[in-house]
């Protein structure tokens, strides 16, 4: 399997992937198109909500069993909010090394990521039980306790990117 990152408008990652199924449909039988998204918990008026928001704004995920041809390049450039593929469309590369690692640790959680179950040491450092945390520790750089939130860094794309995943203290319940 190989993956390839497409850049899209950014909020129109959904409809994009929807496009493709009405206005591409070889494509979408050949490739498949995953939209990353995940549940943060969100605090509104002083009530606690849950959220969808895009994994990676602006990228959508190809998965697919051969490499990129010209048909495909042309189809896609028809379907609106597309821009490119990661690094351009002139070398379009599948995703391989430590990028790859990357997307298959969040694919393997299924397209909505949920929270991480956490608990906080004695020196009050998160310690994670499971969930989308997982393997991440060395990439959290901030906590929020209040929010439910971690803040990880990852380099993806020779680019590094700061994104927030919520996280449930089981140290608090019972």
């Amino acid at each position: 399997m190989q993956y390839y990152i497409i850049q899209v408008a950014t909020g129109r990652e959904q409809f994009f992937v929807e496009n493709v199924k009405k206005l591409a449909p070889q494509l979408a039988q050949k490739h498949n198109f995953i939209y990353l998204t995940r549940e943060l918990t969100i605090r509104r008026q002083g009530k606690l909500m849950r959220e969808l928001q895009p994994m990676f704004p602006s990228y959508i995920i190809m998965q697919t069993t051969c490499k990129v041809d010209s048909f495909t390049l042309a189809a896609l450039k028809k379907v609106p909010d597309f821009y490119h593929f990661l690094n351009s469309n002139t070398d379009i590369v599948a995703l391989g090394g430590h990028d790859l690692q990357i997307i298959q640790h969040f694919l393997g959680l299924g397209p909505k990521i949920g929270s991480s179950l956490v608990r906080f040491d004695e020196n009050d450092r998160i310690v994670v039980i499971e969930g989308p945390l997982k393997g991440l520790e060395g990439s959290i750089i901030k906590v929020d306790k209040r929010k439910q939130r971690a803040k990880i860094r990852v380099d993806f794309g020779g680019t590094a990117h700061t994104m927030d995943l919520s996280f449930e203290d089981i140290s608090k319940q019972g």
